[in-house]
């Protein structure tokens, strides 16, 4: 990877992921997709909706490859290489948690369509695929390719990056706060 904050963004992903992914196959069916609260996405919501972002975010960075000679001409200039939590940010300012947008809420028909395997699997991909769209940008290039988010203050590619590592971690917390995934996983493997 040309960028070197784009691949230590990409690397924490990595390593959340290796601590709380993998524990998403081995819940069941009942356990990926019930919702144990009104109003709360079950796990498997949960993760769909990371896939969502990520593809979304992957999109977006194709569409903002138009900027790439704009961001040539800025290359020498200062750009910032990490960005603050907005998500905590959010919620300590109102008090409640960020709604997402409609195009990031996952379908109802998407409950029960796929375990918990397909799942990760499905998110793995898209990151992959994210993976390779920016491999090969340089990172004063990235450091001026902006996105369109006034939310997140106008991240450039890097600071995206980062803002799916923080988004993920935010949701892993979050399943973990209702769900108790590894109490799960150990009755699960008591049975075995």
């Amino acid at each position: 990877m040309k960028s070197e904050s784009i691949s230590k963004h990409f690397q924490t992903l990595t390593e959340q992921r290796n601590q709380f992914l993998i524990k998403i196959p081995y819940l069941s069916q009942e356990k990926l997709w019930n919702r144990n609260e009104e109003g709360k996405w079950s796990v498997g919501e949960h993760v769909y909706h990371l896939y969502l972002i990520m593809r979304m975010v992957k999109i977006a960075t194709k569409w903002s490859f138009v900027l790439i000679p704009y961001a040539k001409m800025k290359r020498n200039k200062p750009f910032a290489t990490e960005i603050h939590d907005i998500y905590t940010e959010f919620k300590e300012k109102k008090g409640r948690g960020m709604k997402a947008p409609w195009i990031l809420i996952p379908p109802k028909k998407i409950r029960y369509a796929m375990d918990g395997r397909e799942l990760v699997q499905l998110l793995l991909k898209e990151t992959n695929e994210m993976r390779a769209l920016v491999g090969n940008i340089e990172e004063d290039i990235a450091g001026h390719i902006v996105f369109l988010d006034p939310i997140a203050k106008y991240p450039n590619l890097i600071q995206a990056v980062q803002l799916l590592a923080i988004h993920e971690m935010h949701h892993f917390k979050i399943i973990e706060k209702y769900y108790h995934i590894d109490a799960c996983i150990e009755r699960v493997a008591s049975v075995y």
